[in-house]
């Protein structure tokens, strides 16, 4: 009895000391979480963004202030556009000398022309009144001969008479005789003459074509200038709050040197988790992860794993669960499946899910006696594996969304994509691209694009090496045989707030169709009638466009090169109400100026149902390792099939590309260097859109 109640005295002192232990163990629990499938703290990544002169300049005007909220596409701050002013002036001054030289050269010549062509028909005058004299007076000499021969016979004239005749006669008959090839020697020249003067007006000859060439130059010149230009207003990317301004009016900021730095709360932000050391490895890329907002009540913000780091390493000081004990674990960073601004460094509650993420099991590979190399590509024939994309239904409401293209925006750690349909019934062809994460979350909002009121069956998209993005449709006729310009357009669009602006805008079937001769120089000596264009690239100043279709007499799929796509565009979008033979002709002359040709041909068969198929180019892309990458489909047989290729060293003419995998069953539609260093993602349209990431070796 002693014994239990010394026991119970005990237990009632040590009960504080027990309970708070058992407190702190539960508190230190909740806050590091039980591993991945526990929660972990987070919170929403900051986003500077740092507004810089692309070149040397002064500043002229700072339009904000410290702590000022900004919307996207503000005006921040301006340079001084004086000396870039000059240069563009002088720059239009070279252009008029050189439009007024080529006034003059072609004044003079045309005068000379002029001269030469007067000349000939002077000549040509003369020798046509000389050879009539010499006809009439052979006809005259016949018959001074016939009388002098009758009084020779007669013996009332000597033979010396009839000789002299006789000589006379052979002189003028010679004359008469040589006359009619010097007429018509004199007549080619004056054709000739007529035919250089007509080249002048049409501009078809060699020294026209150089002085247009210099003309162009000029503009191209007073073009980049603008650019410039344009580029000494600094604007917001993004909405955001000024957090600093390094720069005054006055002062010279060197290129590159902040001026005003902003905190963005983009739409679509990232979070970033902090995984402890003892749970580093169970979390991988492609995890769906769910994030609550601390200290507030509230459903789950969903998410998908798109970067883990790739060691361990001291986390965020932020992260530390004591301030003065560094921690250790990975940053993993997760991309939010439906866009919201997050306030910047907004604490989260994070857990993770593997299950949800990963891609569908497959099955084990067989054992083989030789093991792959590191890095290298698939073999063909490999089993695919896809992934699906995740659709959110509010999207699928508004719009169908089939991928036909895709293009990798590593500085917005997304995919912009383009749907060969937009919109439904009553809002057919509204022209939007497709946000798309890394993990393939599509962003429920589409991404708008003004300049155009329609686009119809876009196929490709590219990016040029000036901030500017290229959009193509397919050319080709409808299933109900008919060939709208919205599917004939080609289309240069650039950022604007949270969309794109179309700034230049070209019909490449109708400039075809007005002019067989340039179709057939391309490949098409039928016409257009089965054209169909859908891949596109962009590289070292070039476009790049793959036909699918027609293939050519060899059943090799074409490549055209765009040599200058700046003059292709012109810089000016025609007005809807333009007509269409005045647009097709200023389409035509910029075409020309542009420098299309056909650049290379590959065969790219496909197989559907285990039979080889003459496949054409469905994507094109150039990767960051100099090879030229292409997906194939069937070119006009039916099927869904497809196959991913490979040229090494693509120089144009006639490529070897080197089969990396077959897809049967699948259409790939587009293809772009991936998120993830060293790989390439194919999106492919079906019923249940998809994509891959595929490693990108040797």
């Amino acid at each position: 009895m002693y014994s239990y109640q010394r026991l119970r005295s005990a237990l009632q002192d040590a009960t504080p000391a027990i309970t708070f232990v058992l407190t702190l163990g539960a508190a230190l629990w909740l806050h590091l979480g039980s591993g991945p499938r526990g929660r972990v703290f987070g919170f929403a990544e900051a986003l500077p963004e740092v507004l810089s002169p692309v070149e040397t300049a002064r500043v002229a005007s700072v339009e904000v202030s410290v702590g000022e909220e900004v919307e996207a596409g503000q005006i921040i701050a301006t340079l001084d556009t004086s000396v870039i002013d000059a240069e563009i002036a002088v720059a239009k001054a070279e252009k008029a000398q050189v439009e007024a030289d080529l006034q003059m050269e072609f004044a003079v010549l045309e005068q000379e022309l002029d001269t030469n062509r007067e000349t000939v028909e002077r000549h040509l005058a003369v020798h046509r009144e000389e050879q009539r004299r010499a006809v009439a007076e052979a006809k005259v000499l016949d018959s001074e001969i016939s009388r002098v021969k009758a009084l020779v016979e007669n013996r009332q004239a000597v033979l010396d008479d009839l000789t002299k005749l006789d000589l006379q006669q052979a002189t003028v008959t010679a004359i008469a005789s040589e006359k009619p090839r010097t007429l018509s020697m004199l007549t080619e020249q004056l054709k000739a003459t007529e035919r250089r003067r007509n080249g002048l007006r049409d501009r078809t000859s060699g020294l026209a074509a150089k002085l247009d060439a210099d003309v162009r130059v000029a503009t191209e010149n007073i073009a980049m200038l603008e650019q410039r230009r344009a580029s000494y207003v600094l604007r917001a990317a993004n909405a955001g709050r000024v957090i600093s301004i390094d720069r005054q009016p006055g002062d010279v900021v060197p290129a590159g040197m902040p001026l005003v730095q902003l905190l963005s709360a983009r739409t679509g932000a990232r979070a970033l988790a902090c995984v402890p050391e003892r749970f580093a490895l169970g979390v991988n890329d492609g995890d769906a992860a769910e994030l609550y907002i601390r200290g507030q009540l509230g459903d789950a913000i969903p998410g998908t794993v798109v970067a883990v780091g790739p060691l361990v390493a001291q986390l965020p000081p932020r992260c530390w669960p004591t301030p003065e004990l560094p921690a250790w674990g990975r940053v993993v960073t997760i991309a939010l499946d439906a866009p919201m601004a997050l306030v910047p460094g907004q604490a989260f509650d994070i857990t993770f899910d593997a299950r949800r993420g990963a891609a569908p099991a497959q099955p084990p590979p067989k054992p083989t006696s030789t093991a792959p190399k590191a890095g290298a590509a698939p073999k063909a024939g490999a089993v695919a594996s896809q992934s699906p994309m995740k659709v959110p239904p509010t999207l699928a409401s508004r719009t169908r969304f089939e991928p036909s293209g895709v293009l990798a925006r590593p500085g917005e750690s997304r995919y912009l994509l383009v749907s060969d349909d937009t919109g439904h019934e009553q809002n057919e062809g509204v022209p939007w691209l497709f946000a798309m994460s890394a993990g393939g979350a599509v962003a429920a909002e589409p991404v708008p694009v003004s300049g155009v009121d329609e686009v119809n069956d876009l196929e490709g998209i590219a990016a040029g090496d000036a901030g500017e993005i290229y959009l193509l449709s397919s050319q080709s006729y409808s299933k109900k045989g008919k060939r709208k310009p919205e599917r004939t357009a080609l289309l240069r669009v650039r950022q604007d707030g949270q969309g794109f602006r179309v700034d230049g805008e070209i019909h490449l079937a109708e400039v075809l169709d007005a002019d067989p001769a340039r179709a057939a120089a391309l490949g098409l000596p039928e016409g257009t009638r089965e054209l169909d264009i859908e891949g596109l690239a962009f590289r070292q100043g070039a476009l790049y466009l793959g036909l699918k279709a027609p293939l050519d007499a060899q059943g090799n799929a074409m490549i055209w090169r765009v040599g200058s796509p700046g003059a292709l565009f012109g810089g000016e979008v025609e007005a809807a109400s333009a007509k269409k033979k005045e647009r097709t002709a200023a389409e035509a002359a910029r075409f020309d100026a542009a420098r299309v040709a056909l650049w290379a041909r590959a065969r790219v068969d496909v197989e559907v149902a285990g039979k080889a198929t003459p496949g054409g180019i469905s994507e094109l892309v150039f990767m960051p390792d100099g090879a030229l990458a292409m997906t194939s489909t069937p070119s006009t047989a039916d099927g869904d099939a497809g196959a991913l290729w490979r040229v090494d060293r693509p120089e144009g003419g006639v490529l070897s590309p080197r089969l990396v995998q077959r897809f049967p069953g699948l259409k790939p539609e587009g293809i772009t260097p991936s998120l993830t260093p060293g790989a390439l993602t194919i999106v492919f349209d079906a019923a249940t859109p998809s994509f891959q990431e595929l490693s990108w070796g040797q």
